[in-house]
């Protein structure tokens, strides 16, 4: 099991939010629990980062960030040519969701998200 973690579904879920849908926080206990790996992109960790500043969701961005890098189903995944290449092939306007959606393409993975464009564009499976 392979999910890539948006950014808003990530923060909901360290910190326990009640928007988080039961669908979602199943999946990730699932993969928690089997063996899975969730994929959290560099893009994901800058825009928590830029809420967190931005204060629109209190929450401890170091400490989210030290318990992804210590629980093993979690996996920071950089920004690479190959990726950027699944990009150029993505007809999605804003680029953050295009870079998402093309990271999952390229490791072959779901995408847990509340984000409604992503989910549309039928590029890979979403769960919200």
């Amino acid at each position: 099991m392979l999910y890539i973690l948006d950014t808003h579904v990530l923060i909901w879920y360290f910190i326990g939010s009640t928007r988080l849908t039961r669908a979602v926080k199943e999946k990730i206990d699932e993969v928690r629990s089997t063996g899975g790996r969730l994929l959290v992109p560099t893009i994901v960790l800058a825009e928590a980062v830029a809420i967190a500043e931005k204060g629109k969701v209190a929450f401890d961005f170091s400490a989210m960030y030290h318990r992804i890098k210590a629980e093993p189903e979690f996996e920071i995944i950089s920004f690479t040519p190959e990726i950027l290449e699944e990009v150029t092939a993505l007809a999605i306007p804003e680029i953050h969701d295009r870079i998402i959606v093309a990271t999952a393409r390229f490791y072959q993975a779901g995408i847990l998200t509340k984000d409604k464009i992503i989910r549309e564009t039928g590029e890979v499976e979403t769960v919200y």
